[in-house]
């Protein structure tokens, strides 16, 4: 790790040039993040290989995204529930539980039975499997995708809706502050909850 002054003030300048293409505020913030801690453990202002820029797509891309047909989409239906079943580490028989997948966009469908009774626990139970069926579909997840389905079980709180995904550990909540409609990104920790909470709602 660098401990030279002008080192460390030479690594903190790449890092600001890797990201400032990135124009949302809190996603910038996140990528410098990343690529700061990259170049300090690298202790390089200029690294070789993987470059701080490819660093900072990356810290830039949800979490375990799928990688999609060549025209950006999956086309068939199996293909979609495959890569569902993948994300969530549950069978591809298993998914039709959770998710309609006829379409191109997963729709929740999971028995209302299995979300938590209150209306703000249910909420980040919506926010974990809608935010990861769209991850592993390589599709943005807004806060109105969240909406809607917390809606369509009964379960929005609209006046602490935005207050409880904001709380939420495993998410992050990009976009301006008051924003009626955000996006929204699983973090690694809430990819792994929202399996956990999947293979329980299967059974398994």
């Amino acid at each position: 790790m660098p401990t030279d002054l002008d080192d460390l003030a030479g690594i903190v300048a790449t890092a600001k040039r890797a990201t400032e293409e990135l124009s949302d505020a809190d996603l910038r913030r996140v990528a410098f993040e990343r690529v700061l801690d990259h170049l300090l453990k690298n202790g390089e202002s200029s690294p070789a290989g993987e470059s701080a820029k490819t660093v900072a797509v990356q810290a830039a891309t949800p979490v375990n995204a799928a990688t999609p047909s060549a025209d950006g989409v999956f086309a068939k239906e199996q293909q979609r529930v495959d890569a569902i079943a993948r994300y969530f580490k549950i069978e591809p028989e298993e998914v039709r539980h959770i998710f309609e997948t006829s379409g191109e966009e997963p729709v929740l469908q999971v028995h209302s039975g299995g979300l938590a009774d209150s209306r703000a626990e249910a909420a980040r139970e919506i926010a974990l499997l809608v935010g990861g069926a769209r991850t592993a579909l390589g599709q943005e997840t807004s806060t109105s995708d969240i909406r809607s389905a917390a809606d369509g079980y009964g379960k929005l709180d609209t006046g602490n809706f935005m207050k409880t995904l904001g709380a939420m550990s495993e998410i992050s909540v990009l976009g301006r502050h008051g924003s009626p409609n955000r996006v929204v990104r699983m973090k690694v920790h809430g990819a792994e909850k929202a399996r956990t909470l999947a293979q329980r709602l299967i059974g398994g």
